[in-house]
């Protein structure tokens, strides 16, 4: 079983999508992490006073103009067959970063946000830990495992969504599920609640994802513990 916990630490990157704004707020809880930009999202990061460190993409949306290449690497990658999320979770992968916080999954149009979900779960087994971030206040982590947490918050919010489908039990939710199937058009588990600090979900088979509050400048970090000391 794996223990979520959430720690102050800076992630080994920040892939930054063209969705949702990014917040200046949240950058400053990363000193010196790499930050790694879709060319779309560069033009966000850059209103803001934010370098990234990489820009990657077919450029049809960036000026490279307007960055100082001793700062920032370009890198034009005009393949159509990846979007330029996966051209990007392919440069981490490749410079071997392991921990990463993805911020603006919701890609604009619809079908961007549904392909960028399909990149994540291509991506999900590749690093060790992957949060995603797309506002101030909620976060997701994918789960294809046992994983328990023990600082919930009484009556916070946790969603639970299968993609496509996951066999689960849980603990310490409000609606507890006892191996019941959770499955796209089926039944999702959006918008449970934690009925203390300690919830526990033992998934015997699919994947889903972990929707939870956001606890910044803390991000989650799964760690391997034995599942006994999440009982009691």
């Amino acid at each position: 079983m794996k223990v979520l916990s959430f720690c102050a630490y800076i992630p080994d990157c920040i892939v930054v999508l063209q969705g949702s704004k990014p917040v200046l707020e949240f950058f400053s809880f990363f000193p010196n992490c790499p930050v790694i930009a879709t060319d779309g999202a560069a033009n966000d990061l850059l209103g803001l006073g934010i370098t990234p460190n990489v820009v990657i993409g077919d450029m049809d949306s960036f000026d490279p103009s307007v960055v100082d290449l001793g700062f920032c690497t370009l890198i034009r990658d005009e393949n159509q067959e990846n979007n330029d999320f996966e051209k990007a979770m392919l440069f981490a992968l490749n410079r071997g970063y392991s921990t990463i916080v993805i911020w603006g999954m919701h890609g604009g149009d619809f079908e961007h946000s549904l392909n960028n979900t399909s990149i994540l779960w291509k991506f999900s087994r590749s690093f060790s830990q992957i949060t995603i971030v797309d506002s101030m206040s909620r976060i997701a982590v994918p789960v294809f495992f046992d994983m328990a947490c023990g600082e919930c918050r009484e009556q916070e919010i946790i969603s639970l969504i299968p993609f496509p489908y996951a066999t689960i039990t849980t603990q310490g939710l409000r609606w507890d599920l006892q191996e019941e199937v959770l499955e796209l058009s089926v039944r999702e588990g959006a918008r449970n609640r934690a009925l203390g600090s300690n919830v526990s979900l033992f998934l015997k088979e699919g994947r889903l994802l972990f929707f939870c509050e956001s606890r910044f400048p803390h991000i989650p970090l799964f760690t391997e513990k034995p599942p006994h000391i999440l009982k009691g």
